[in-house]
């Protein structure tokens, strides 16, 4: 389910997936830097986080990672994940500097594992559903800027226990609180709900950075979506967004995916594209 006006996705007791614009951003007609891919069929899952000044830059380098896989299907081990990322990195132009965290699902016979790829201040936490623990996350990367000779070390994960939680977030996420210690750990479709009551309830909504999150079951399973890319939007489109406020009605609304694919205007007012 996709509700464009909220810039969410959700599948019950299996993901959620959320995009938020930064106050000051909209403040100063700014672009939304954060960007989240959803390739449901292939189980890969990315958050990426650009830089003010080219926030598109986290959008071309997820339309470039959505097409490989689109065209080869995703890696099915650590070599190719590696070869795949030098693929998407080495067209990426110096200028357009991003994070990215990206995560290949996959199902053997020894159950769930995790391929992980991550570089900059954006972050991948696995979490135990049952008690909140972090079983693993990576550690920021500080030095990082952009495009880079190793751009994404590949980490390969056996996910014990099945029942974990992924949550991929850029560095906003950190402001508004700790998804361990909140029900989303064992209901990831609820994440959007956590975001939305921390960003957009009352007449004056807080301060805060631009948002960009996902948490997934670590067993979930492929599935026959559409693809969907949202946020890396240009300077001027978030706020066009905000004034679309009048039509809210029409927008903020939970329906299926191909729903509102049939509704290419409104993705595009809300920066969403379903391939």
């Amino acid at each position: 389910m996709l509700n464009p006006f909220r810039r969410s996705v959700r599948i019950p007791r299996q993901l959620g997936a959320c995009l938020v614009t930064g106050t000051e951003k909209i403040r100063c007609g700014y672009g939304n830097g954060d960007c989240l891919l959803l390739a449901f069929r292939h189980g890969v899952f990315a958050v990426a986080d650009a830089t003010e000044r080219f926030p598109q830059a986290s959008r071309l380098l997820l339309e470039r990672l959505a097409a490989e896989i689109s065209e080869s299907g995703p890696p099915v081990n650590g070599q190719a994940f590696e070869s795949l990322l030098n693929r998407i990195w080495s067209q990426q132009q110096f200028i357009h500097k991003t994070t990215l965290s990206c995560v290949v699902l996959r199902e053997d016979e020894d159950g769930p594992t995790a391929m992980l790829a991550n570089n900059g201040d954006s972050s991948i936490t696995i979490l135990d559903a049952a008690s909140g623990t972090t079983l693993f996350r990576t550690a920021a990367d500080m030095n990082f800027a952009g495009r880079s000779r190793q751009p994404n070390p590949v980490a390969t994960l056996r996910l014990q226990p099945p029942g974990a939680t992924i949550v991929l977030a850029t560095d906003g996420l950190a402001d508004i609180g700790e998804i361990r210690e909140t029900d989303v750990v064992q209901r990831p479709d609820g994440l959007t709900q956590w975001i939305g009551i921390r960003t957009r309830n009352g007449s004056e909504p807080p301060e805060i950075d631009d948002i960009g999150a996902i948490a997934l079951t670590a067993g979930m399973p492929a599935m026959e979506y559409a693809t969907i890319i949202m946020g890396g939007t240009r300077p001027g489109t978030e706020t066009d967004f905000t004034r679309s406020a009048g039509r809210k009605p029409p927008m903020d609304r939970w329906e299926p995916i191909s729903f509102w694919q049939r509704s290419p205007e409104l993705m595009d007012l809300a920066g969403i594209r379903v391939r």
